[in-house]
């Protein structure tokens, strides 16, 4: 299978049993079979983890996750103990579901917070939804990676913990369905996007930061 259509691991286990009652059914039962088959292309469409070429920059914070800027907030973040600049990203059911790391670091911590299913285009869904937050340690300072479910989400996948060190552009997670994830950054950080852009995870840049550590 090619690379940039190659579904995610975590999506075999669903996709394998609806393709194989399609093939069951294609004799017996034609017009079901290929609703099978359709749902099976459909769930790798989903699940699809394309290899991309990362643009690593320092001085940038790359777009942690494909989707749709919809708001770009100062917020306070209790885990830093100080405000930050929020970046939130609305992923469709069309778009790759594979979150990928702004920057380079150390994973500090993740802090997972159960809520509820609010459409995940909106500001409800940011502070109120199933969500796990991934600390990340930088040279520019502290940043936060949120996966955030959303109406339909039900399961968020993280492959990196506390104590690992993760690179720029590497994969970090994936919701499954419609979701948001946001981004945030100290205050320093010049952000590079606004509501309504298109982005890419581990490609668009979205901020651009101080790479000197602190004196």
């Amino acid at each position: 299978m090619s690379p940039r259509w190659r579904p995610v691991t975590e999506g075999w286990w669903l996709i394998l049993p609806v393709a194989a009652a399609g093939l069951v059914l294609l004799r017996r039962v034609p017009r079901l079979a290929l609703l099978a088959l359709g749902a099976a292309a459909g769930l790798a469409l989903f699940y699809r983890d394309p290899e991309r070429r990362v643009r690593a920059h320092p001085a940038l914070a790359l777009a942690p996750a494909d989707g749709r800027v919809i708001h770009v907030d100062r917020v306070y973040d209790p885990f830093w103990d100080t405000e930050l600049i929020e970046v939130a990203i609305f992923l469709s059911i069309f778009d790759v579901h594979i979150q990928r790391s702004p920057v380079d670091g150390i994973v500090l911590a993740q802090q997972c917070r159960t809520g509820g299913y609010h459409p995940a285009m909106t500001r409800q869904a940011t502070h109120s939804n199933n969500q796990v937050a991934t600390h990340i340690e930088t040279v520019a300072g502290p940043c936060t990676v949120t996966q955030i479910s959303g109406l339909a989400a039900r399961r968020i996948v993280t492959w990196k913990g506390p104590d690992d060190r993760i690179a720029q552009g590497e994969r970090l997670g994936m919701i499954k369905f419609g979701s948001q994830v946001t981004l945030r950054l100290p205050l320093s950080a010049t952000t590079l996007v606004k509501p309504g852009d298109r982005v890419f995870a581990g490609i668009t840049p979205v901020a651009r930061v101080d790479s000197k550590p602190a004196s």
